[in-house]
């Protein structure tokens, strides 16, 4: 070895080290969406296990959602009190606990104990992963890593059901889910191992030295941000347009076709994941095109009209062919990567001083929709069944009833797109301080992400 590349080395490895400590954060997020989209693949398997309805099926998947929505505005705070890595190792032996009770078992409530703590781990992972950029990595680097974690979250999600979808023919659910509580403890060693709060040289960090935000600090930030009435308008919108990921990619989209299109798993599996890679593909293109326009609302409004165009075609339309069923799904991906405008409509909506708390609760705003229509789509499915049961005792459903039971799909962008009519147009800028009432400055806010633009 030359004198030149002893030299070089170290260079190399003290420049790969950051990123390597962000990967890891990423790798999280990939993990919280595989847990996220796990039950849609198992869907039969799940409620032949437990012996459940529809109703209690969709109330299943949406616990995730009842711990990770609430913690969102928490997280940061957390997160600068007691450090990244010992948080994040935390959250992932959280999650793989969640995974161990959820498979472990064969009683409901159990399960539902389970998956509640699958999604309090899980809240952790993507603001984990930005928290990391922001004090490893410099400045010009954060949109990158957002929109990284953003599309292999995505890709995680896709490739998660086929895997699921093609193990599970074999095995059964709970060896299927051993393998990735295996995947979790390795995951969860690797944060311990390499994950480091902030560089040994302060003057190395990228992010400065700050006082943890109290939580009496939180709740002013917080009575600043819900007394903006477009905060409520916007996290309304925002919830009812990511109906097509909380409800029908996360849990729905694989029984619908199944019983409505006849498909097998793996055809459904795959048809579905075209709607993961128009998201990816679409979303950082839309932003950009946001942001050299200087506007939010129009393109949301657009985007979002015609995924509702796409959505009544998959629902109401004529049967599609499966090639035909695949663009659809493609574009309607394509649409929706117009969401993260919300979280800059939120940003933009509120002082610049506040921009990290409202981020976070567009955030938790958006979430409560997977929380409120996963369970509302199975309540919807149980009542316009005729009640038949098949020879396995289950309940059977025709496709009726999932088209009765997700309507609230299209209906819900269609009045999400409406609502956009009364949004105010931030044109790229914050509001002034003096817009909100009783506005106090705050120097400190819930978490150092204020660039957080990009969905979950």
């Amino acid at each position: 070895m030359t004198t030149q590349q002893r030299t070089d080395s170290p260079s190399f490895l003290r420049s790969a080290y950051p990123w390597l400590i962000v990967f890891c954060g990423m790798l999280f997020y990939c993990y919280n969406y595989f847990l996220r989209v796990s039950p849609g693949v198992m869907q039969v398997q799940l409620t032949s296990a437990f012996h459940i309805n529809a109703t209690a099926f969709g109330t299943l998947a949406g616990l995730y959602y009842w711990a990770y929505t609430p913690m969102q505005l928490p997280a940061g705070m957390i997160f600068d009190k007691f450090g990244v890595r010992f948080v994040l190792f935390l959250a992932v032996l959280t999650s793989i606990m969640g995974l161990w009770v959820f498979i472990s078992t064969d009683h409901y409530f159990t399960a539902a104990v389970g998956r509640l703590m699958i999604g309090a781990g899980c809240a952790f992972s993507y603001i984990g992963a930005l928290k990391l950029a922001t004090i490893w990595l410099p400045p010009n680097r954060f949109a990158f890593i957002a929109g990284l974690t953003t599309a292999a979250g995505m890709a995680s999600g896709a490739l998660s059901q086929q895997y699921l979808t093609a193990i599970t023919k074999y095995i059964n659910y709970h060896d299927a889910l051993y393998s990735v509580l295996i995947v979790g403890a390795v995951l969860s060693v690797l944060i311990l191992l390499l994950v480091r709060n902030r560089p040994a040289l302060a003057e190395h960090s990228h992010e400065p030295e700050r006082e943890p935000t109290s939580f009496k600090q939180l709740i002013t930030d917080m009575k600043h941000i819900f007394t903006n009435k477009q905060m409520w308008l916007i996290g309304s919108i925002g919830a009812l347009v990511y109906l097509p990921s909380s409800v029908f990619l996360d849990t729905w989209g694989v029984p619908y076709l199944e019983g409505v299109y006849g498909l097998d798993q793996t055809d459904a599996v795959r048809a579905v994941g075209f709607t993961f890679y128009g998201w990816i593909l679409a979303g950082p293109l839309i932003g950009a095109l946001s942001d050299r326009i200087k506007l939010r609302k129009l393109p949301l409004a657009i985007c979002g009209f015609l995924a509702t165009v796409f959505l009544y075609i998959i629902f109401y339309g004529p049967h599609l062919e499966l090639s035909t069923l695949k663009f659809i799904f493609f574009m309607v991906g394509v649409c929706c990567g117009a969401h993260p405008l919300c979280f800059v409509l939120g940003k933009e909506s509120n002082p610049v001083h506040l921009s990290g708390t409202a981020v976070a609760t567009t955030n938790m705003l958006i979430m409560a929709g997977g929380m409120i229509f996963q369970p509302l789509a199975g309540t919807l499915l149980d009542l316009h069944a005729s009640g038949a049961l098949g020879p396995d005792g289950l309940r059977i459903y025709t496709s009726a009833d999932y088209n009765f039971a997700l309507s609230i799909i299209p209906c819900g962008v269609a009045l999400g797109i409406f609502l956009c009519t009364f949004l105010k147009e931030t044109h790229g800028e914050y509001t002034p301080d003096d817009i909100i009432e009783d506005t106090g400055h705050s120097d400190i806010s819930i978490d150092s992400e204020p660039e957080l633009e990009l969905n979950r």
